[in-house]
């Protein structure tokens, strides 16, 4: 035989074991990768029923979210167990036994008697209790009351509550100042957020700079000054921010009823 034809032979034969290989290499399976957490871990549960509800959300967050980078069933039931102290992981020793005795692995049987023992079944009575009786501390600003207000509202599940009972109950709460100039409103949104926007508005704005923001007609101004009260024009101020321009009519008409109330509030344009 040709020495360079069996040169060739042997050439082919290599290639076509090296391919053979390769291809084999390719179909073999890969091991599995699992994808990187994205949550933090919580922090262990120690006991304590104040930190139940933020743990038990934490958790339920995590294992929603990163359930592929814990594992399967097993993995998560065993990481919702070592996420607890000693002392808690002792309360649930009869769900553990009872998953590896039948091979049913579900966390939640865990998260269930966690929440049968720790959690407070009158919570949203005690927050809606809470609500009712909250008050604006003495030098709160308005956007701290506002931020304490909303949180125990949704603890109450309140965010649903008709806004006109939502609007008392914040209402209540607020500081004798704050009431008493939005008793001095003609008007007032019957809108929760609305409302809360009023009286943020109410609550920056300084007395001392209502009386840049009322104008009297230049005849009037001649002679004595005329008499004001910083409460009663917090009331032109407010409803200038709810007032939307319209046509010169209804201009007319909203200065027509400024006067009748600056009237009604013994402020004469006449002077003394």
């Amino acid at each position: 035989m040709d020495p360079f034809q069996e040169l060739r032979n042997e050439f082919s034969s290599t290639i076509r074991a090296l391919q053979n290989e390769i291809e084999s290499i390719k179909n073999e399976p890969k091991p599995l990768q699992r994808p990187k957490p994205c949550l933090p871990d919580p922090e262990k549960f120690n006991g304590q029923s104040l930190k139940f509800d933020t743990w038990l959300a934490s958790m339920k967050a995590k294992l929603r979210i990163d359930a592929p980078a814990i594992g399967d069933a097993v993995a998560q039931f065993y990481y919702v167990y070592l996420n607890l102290e000693s002392k808690v992981q002792a309360l649930v020793l009869p769900q553990l036994s009872y998953a590896e005795d039948t091979n049913t692995w579900d966390y939640n049987t865990i998260l269930d008697q966690l929440s049968l023992v720790y959690d407070n079944p009158n919570k949203i009575q005690e927050a809606e209790d809470h609500l009712l009786a909250l008050k604006q501390d003495s030098g709160e600003s308005v956007a701290a009351y506002i931020a304490k207000f909303e949180r125990i509202l949704y603890e109450a599940k309140g965010k649903d509550w008709p806004d006109v009972t939502k609007i008392s109950a914040f209402r209540k709460g607020l500081n004798p100042t704050l009431r008493g100039r939005l008793n001095q409103q003609l008007n007032l949104p019957r809108s929760y957020i609305e409302f809360l926007r009023v009286v943020q508005q109410l609550g920056s704005h300084s007395f001392s700079s209502n009386s840049t923001n009322v104008s009297h007609p230049q005849s009037h101004q001649s002679g004595s000054h005329t008499k004001s009260d910083p409460m009663d024009l917090s009331v032109i101020n407010i409803n200038s921010l709810l007032f939307h321009e319209g046509n010169k009519e209804s201009k007319q008409s909203w200065n027509q009823q400024m006067l009748a109330k600056l009237e009604t509030n013994g402020i004469d344009d006449g002077g003394d």
